[in-house]
């Protein structure tokens, strides 16, 4: 089952200035996934995890998290960032742990909302 959103997009003109911002946009689908990951993911590494098939584009990710196989919370290290980036296509999702980052080990489940739509 999926969620029909309202996404929007603006960007501020100044500094510290908040636009108004109506309802204009478009519709799209509200997706959760659930990955468990079959190899790890090392510091200094990366790895594509989703490779969306379905019809449209991947917009934006809501949000992102890493659990162990024993469903603790992987926690960045402070300073080393993992970055998620959604490639040029707008259909895969690659994971980037950064050198000295906490790895994301083999048995993981990597929990992410998408906002998927044709556009």
């Amino acid at each position: 089952m999926t969620s029909v959103v309202r996404y929007m997009q603006n960007t501020t003109t100044a500094p510290n200035v908040n636009n108004a911002i109506a309802s204009t946009g478009g519709d799209y689908q509200l997706l959760a996934f659930d990955i468990t990951t079959t190899a790890g993911i090392a510091a200094n590494a990366n790895a594509n995890v989703l490779t969306w098939t379905g019809a449209g584009k991947i917009k934006t990710i809501l949000s992102f998290m890493v659990r162990t196989a024993a469903g603790a919370i992987n926690v960045p290290v402070p300073g080393a960032t993992t970055s998620i980036t959604i490639d040029a296509t707008g259909k895969i999702i690659n994971v980037a742990v950064a050198n000295g980052g906490t790895a994301i080990a083999a048995g993981s489940i990597i929990s992410m909302l998408l906002v998927v739509g044709n556009y």
